[in-house]
């Protein structure tokens, strides 16, 4: 099983591309981890076609079999356990052997990027800038990895 982050355009913030190794080298001692970014879409003025555009290279980045799951926040919410809990039934399926977890554009994924998710999750009611979800849903994969294996990183009050 591998875990993959697939984002659309380039991290640019140094803190998130700092915070992404970071957590990103914990993960990787649990699973194989990798983050994909799509190339930056520019000059593109109407938002509908700058959504198209994103979206159409995440689609290339899927493979079939890919279980995917769309960050959004008018998704699916989760406490830790149940995002851990979540992740581990769809890794005891066996059923795929990649979880993309995706993050769109500033603007959010277009129809055909939903249609082809299996889940949509939100990691809050709050709205994120899409650089910073990068670094929020890494760090809660690894916490969600931690608490599979009963490990003391998470604390239930």
């Amino acid at each position: 099983m591998k875990l993959t982050l697939l984002a659309a355009g380039k991290t640019r913030v140094s803190f998130v591309s700092e915070g992404l190794t970071f957590y990103g080298n914990r993960i990787q001692k649990y699973f194989p981890w990798e983050i994909v970014e799509t190339t930056d879409v520019k000059h593109i003025p109407d938002v509908k076609a700058m959504v198209k555009a994103e979206n159409e290279k995440i689609l290339k980045a899927l493979v079939p079999g890919d279980y995917v799951i769309l960050l959004d926040e008018k998704g699916k919410q989760h406490t830790s356990l149940a995002f851990s809990q979540d992740i581990r039934k769809i890794m005891d399926t066996g059923s795929a052997r990649r979880i993309v977890f995706v993050i769109a554009g500033a603007f959010g994924a277009g129809d055909e990027l939903k249609q082809r998710a299996n889940e949509t999750w939100a990691l809050s009611k709050l709205t994120f800038p899409h650089q910073l979800v990068r670094l929020i849903l890494a760090e809660q994969i690894y916490r969600a990895l931690s608490i599979m294996r009963n490990e003391p990183y998470h604390h239930e009050g």
